[in-house]
């Protein structure tokens, strides 16, 4: 279950517009109280999704046996999905930043569904997802298997949020120097990571579908 699901988790923690968007929040007027409020619309998106998810998947009945419990074609779907993603990241122009004006203007409410917006679960964060739910743990393995993959799934919003509380300049200089190095790398290191989850989901979930379902 986790063999696949973090380092799933940790393809979707590469994720430089949140990044970025911290980075602004940490230089702009009460950096943590604002950078918080995103992080808490995060939270919001991606521990309620992630627990929706995967206890639907868990409870649908489409679980069969201690081995199996999520049908192919969902490994086939995500697969595909990953795979499309890669696609549309490698071949979508960069996106100019916006204006420092509008985003000064955001009140708290608007920081929050900001960040219930860009942590909408990506196809990387649905495919740890995934890998949870097919494995059919227990409860309590479940719930703290999304809190765990979730806490990953955040990390660009988290350390610098928690570092910026230790020490403030040497947290913005890094912060900084991270974002230039991902606006350069980052969408190539997605890139290769949906692509090799996509690929890896796509095969198993067709060598699935041709061995049948097991006897019983």
């Amino acid at each position: 279950m986790l063999s696949e699901a973090v380092p799933e988790a940790f393809g979707a923690a590469i994720y430089p517009p949140g990044l970025l968007f911290v980075a602004f929040l940490l230089v702009s007027p009460q950096p943590r109280r604002r950078a918080l409020i995103f992080i808490a619309g995060a939270v919001l998106a991606t521990l309620g999704f992630g627990f929706a998810l995967v206890f639907i998947l868990q409870g649908s009945g489409v679980e069969r046996g201690p081995h199996r419990t999520v049908p192919a074609w969902i490994d086939l779907a995500i697969g595909v999905l990953l795979l499309g993603s890669a696609v549309y990241v490698w071949f979508r122009p960069p996106k100019g930043p916006k204006a420092a004006k509008q985003r000064r203007e955001l009140g708290l409410l608007g920081l929050l569904a900001i960040g219930l917006l860009m942590y909408t679960p990506s196809p990387l964060y649905l495919a740890s997802l995934h890998s949870i739910a097919k494995a059919n743990a227990s409860v309590q393995v479940t719930i703290l298997s999304v809190l765990l993959v979730a806490g990953i799934y955040m990390l660009a919003i988290e350390i610098p949020v928690v570092a910026h509380a230790v020490a403030p300049e040497p947290t913005i200089r890094v912060v900084t120097a991270v974002n230039g190095w991902l606006s350069r790398y980052g969408r190539t290191i997605v890139v290769l990571a949906a692509g090799a989850f996509g690929v890896y989901l796509v095969i198993s979930a067709i060598v699935h579908l041709v061995q049948g379902p097991a006897p019983t």
